[in-house]
């Protein structure tokens, strides 16, 4: 039997097979990698679908537990953002003769004056070196590092620790 003119492109049925055999194996070789499970020639071709199947729904409850989460811890953002959150840090930290303040406070709160804590700190018997003040958002920070007016008598860090969170509450 002759073939017609300009259809040499044809080829013969288990030439065709052959090829879609190839294309198979290699999509499963592909899947196989992508799963990172062992190589189909190694399991059945029915082991490696199941196994893709529990992958995909392994993944697909990550995907959902997690964007639970994401909704979850940015709803809780919006609430404290929508809310007036009282932000206090009061942080004294002393060592030898030397002390150093850090406070965060919430700028939306009463306004409270850098003098005054400055003299609190004065009250408890340490001498202001050098202190920085910074406003960053709704939020003023204070650095404030003080040394002991008598290394005999030395610093009272819990009393002004005490006298600053009462000041900024």
């Amino acid at each position: 039997m002759q073939r017609p003119s300009g259809s040499s492109s044809l080829r013969p049925p288990a030439a065709m097979e052959k090829q879609r055999r190839d294309q198979m194996k290699d999509l499963y070789s592909k899947l196989a990698s992508l799963l990172r499970l062992q190589s189909y020639e190694r399991i059945t071709l029915l082991g490696l679908l199941e196994n893709a199947t529990d992958s995909i729904k392994q993944w697909k409850e990550t995907v959902d537990r997690l964007t639970a989460r994401k909704n979850e811890l940015e709803n809780d953002l919006r609430g404290a953002m929508s809310k007036e959150i009282n932000l206090h840090v009061v942080q004294v930290s002393e060592m030898d003769s030397n002390l150093e303040v850090n406070l965060i406070i919430r700028a939306s709160n009463k306004k409270i004056e850098h003098s005054r804590v400055l003299s609190i700190i004065e009250q408890g018997g340490a001498e202001i070196k050098n202190y920085s003040l910074s406003c960053i958002g709704q939020n003023t920070h204070y650095t404030i590092h003080a040394q002991a007016l008598h290394s005999r008598l030395g610093i009272d860090s819990s009393l002004i620790e005490y006298n600053l969170k009462q000041l900024v509450s």
